[in-house]
């Protein structure tokens, strides 16, 4: 009997490389076949639910992000639990926040963003994938605790947001590592903090907003595998640790890297523990907000 791996965004994005370079080698792991399909639309929320409606005999899969925790709060008709209806199998990969700014522009740290930002008359302007998304609560969290001024500027993705970064449109982004790193090789974008506890190998030389004196902070997107909440123990754990292994492997780490990941080979309890703490980490800030994904 087959396996259907769902992701719940369009192919050929960092979520469908990854469910497929998982699927090649549990194809393999479990001999039966493996198959990914792509189920994307509302905000992932389509291809959640239909792994969560589906039968817990271990044969329908989901790749998404510790996010989906937050949407309690943030959707008010949400068709589903996501931590009574999913069972985390193990971890896939963590794409880290990285705050950007034009090589132009004056700061080159933390302290300096907020300090520019309070000298700017009305702030300043940052842009992200997405509103509500775990890039844009950062930098709200960041201006509620220092007093700095952000105003976030919604874009339908991060193509034209991190575009119009590049000539100071706008005066900052927060973006998953991944899709800036390219910019900030070259130079086109400066790289002020990873929003994180520990450093990120996709960029080690940046410093960590807890570095620099935020701590208590960490906006990276934790990917992971989940089965239906009724899926026997048993089974949950032949696919925890097969994903162990295979997320683990020494030879696939470029391949995770490359898409924007910090692979994280990690256990079912794991990540039952960073659902549990994405959602009581942004949970006030998103009611204080009033952000509504609806």
């Amino acid at each position: 009997m087959q396996i259907r791996l769902i992701t719940p965004y369009p192919a050929g994005g960092a979520t469908d490389v990854s469910s497929r370079l998982i699927a090649e080698r549990l194809e393999i792991a479990l001999k039966r076949p493996v198959i990914v399909e792509n189920r994307a639309g509302a905000t992932g929320n389509i291809g959640t639910a239909a792994v969560v409606n589906a039968p817990a005999d271990g044969c329908t899969l989901l790749n998404n992000a510790a996010v989906i925790a937050t949407f309690t709060s943030s959707f008010t008709k949400l068709p589903y639990d996501p931590i009574k209806d999913l069972t985390p199998i193990g971890g896939i990969g963590i794409t880290p926040t990285l705050l950007v700014t034009a090589s132009a522009n004056p700061p080159n740290n933390l302290k300096e963003l907020i300090e520019w930002s309070k000298s700017k008359p009305g702030g300043l302007n940052f842009s992200t994938a997405g509103y509500g998304l775990l890039q844009h609560l950062a930098v709200e969290e960041i201006g509620a605790r220092s007093g700095g001024k952000f105003t976030h500027v919604a874009y339908r993705g991060g193509a034209q947001a991190v575009a119009d970064l590049i000539p100071g449109r706008i005066d900052l982004g927060s973006f998953a590592a991944g899709s800036v790193l390219t910019l900030v090789k070259e130079g086109k974008l400066k790289a002020l903090a990873v929003v994180a506890e520990k450093r990120s190998e996709l960029v080690p030389d940046v410093p960590t907003t807890s570095e620099q004196g935020m701590s208590g902070l960490d906006a990276g997107v934790h990917f992971m595998l989940y089965a239906p909440s009724k899926t026997p123990k048993a089974t949950v754990d032949r696919l925890s640790g097969e994903l162990k292994k295979i997320v683990g492997d020494p030879a696939l780490k470029q391949r995770f890297i490359k898409i924007g990941y910090d692979p994280t080979p990690t256990s079912s309890q794991d990540m039952i523990a960073v659902m549990h703490k994405t959602g009581e980490q942004w949970a006030p800030l998103i009611k204080r907000l009033n952000i509504k994904l609806d």
